[in-house]
């Protein structure tokens, strides 16, 4: 301490003024270092009321002084624990939270679309036809074998000679009419789906694998790809254009915040 006030009581003789700002300046470090990281949770009337009213819908009743304290409690926790979230960069790292923030933005930016009128919704069918054609459609006898049968060759004659075959339980079934080509795609595979476009109708192939197990098959009939009419595709039809629209207000915006970056992608 004497070694600290030596020098001051020398700097004081010559210019007590700029003791003074020394003094300031330790004063204000000082209060910086204890205050700085103290931040300040505001707990509104607005707030508070609207707890309040959550409570008495919750409870059927108004809260007591003891809830209204676990209340705004409860409130200020949370309000620790997100900005702790944050200060973790968890808006960052978490799939979930960066989506749900994402979105929330896309909302801010494009707001709740108009309804379309009938002209702009058949406009917009019109313009993208290959979006409302019905895919092809297989009807399909199959037989199942969890295993492979060391038999193949023997069960796939008799089968092309109008025989039977006893193959183990499928979970929907051995006959599946009019399924889509994706639906089959989804339960045996892209390359079982391949095989049966390949194969002629009414003639059985096999075995052939899925991610199911193995099977021999024959394509009963075949329905070809079709344009679904307007009127049975109209709900899709307005709910893809308004995603466009909500689409183009956005892309509009991150063109012009991209102007504030320098993207950079990694080879």
């Amino acid at each position: 301490m004497r070694r600290l006030m030596t020098p001051l009581r020398g700097l004081a003789n010559r210019d007590p003024f700029l003791v003074f700002l020394a003094v300031a300046a330790a004063i204000f470090a000082l209060y910086w270092a204890v205050t700085a990281r103290r931040e300040t949770i505001d707990v509104p009337l607005s707030v508070q009321k609207s707890l309040s009213d959550d409570y008495e819908m919750m409870a059927g009743r108004k809260p007591d002084a003891q809830a209204k304290a676990k209340l705004i409690h409860d409130y200020v926790a949370d309000e620790l624990l997100f900005r702790e979230a944050v200060e973790r960069g968890m808006h960052m790292t978490d799939k979930t939270t960066k989506q749900r923030l994402i979105d929330r933005v896309r909302f801010m930016i494009a707001g709740a679309p108009a309804d379309p009128s009938e002209d702009q919704l058949m406009g917009y069918y019109a313009t993208h036809r290959e979006l409302y054609r019905a895919e092809p459609r297989l009807s399909v006898d199959h037989v199942f074998f969890e295993q492979r049968p060391g038999n193949e060759s023997a069960l796939l004659a008799t089968l092309r000679s109008g025989g039977t075959v006893k193959g183990d339980d499928f979970w929907m079934g051995h006959d599946l009419p009019d399924y889509g080509e994706s639906m089959l795609r989804g339960m045996f595979g892209q390359s079982f789906l391949d095989v049966l476009r390949k194969t002629p109708t009414g003639q059985w192939v096999g075995p052939l694998k899925s991610t199911r197990g193995w099977h021999f098959a024959r394509v009963r009939n075949r329905g070809a790809s079709a344009m679904l009419p307007y009127t049975d595709v109209r709900d899709q039809v307005k709910q893809d254009y308004l995603a466009a629209e909500t689409g183009a207000l956005v892309e509009q915006e991150v063109k012009r915040l991209e102007a504030g970056y320098a993207v950079r992608v990694e080879q």
